[in-house]
């Protein structure tokens, strides 16, 4: 301890004064302590009254984009359902056209041997009928 510090000790066991003057310092500083106190308990409830508000506004945000991203997966099964359909139709269409093409190549050699000898027997006809 150093002198001024034995010093006001002394001071104030002797003092009255000093006593109720030291005791009143005391008690403007636990208030001032106090009101600083009372300021941040305060500060933390609104601090925690926003950080409450942010989670209820988070929380709603996240629900909407789950609603959001759930009605865009739906769209694109339906639409990956309807890809699917075209793409076998157009296999489907692909086999007829070769089924189609591979007829048409045998019928229509036939079709010109039947036209000739349809012709043939006309001029046959017409000769035996002059």
């Amino acid at each position: 301890m150093t002198l001024d510090m034995l010093t006001s000790k002394k001071m104030e066991t002797n003092n009255p004064q000093a006593r109720c003057l030291l005791s009143t310092l005391a008690s403007a500083m636990c208030s001032e302590h106090a009101s600083d106190v009372e300021k941040l308990r305060q500060e933390l409830k609104n601090v925690q009254r926003d950080v409450k508000d942010f989670k209820q506004e988070v929380t709603r945000v996240i629900c909407k984009i789950e609603g959001t991203l759930s009605y865009m997966m739906e769209v694109v099964t339906r639409l990956e359902t309807r890809s699917n359909h075209v793409e076998q139709r157009l296999r489907e269409e692909e086999d007829r056209g070769i089924v189609r093409n591979k007829v048409l190549t045998f019928l229509l050699p036939r079709e010109k041997e039947l036209r000739e000898k349809c012709a043939d027997l006309e001029r046959r006809l017409w000769r035996k009928n002059v």
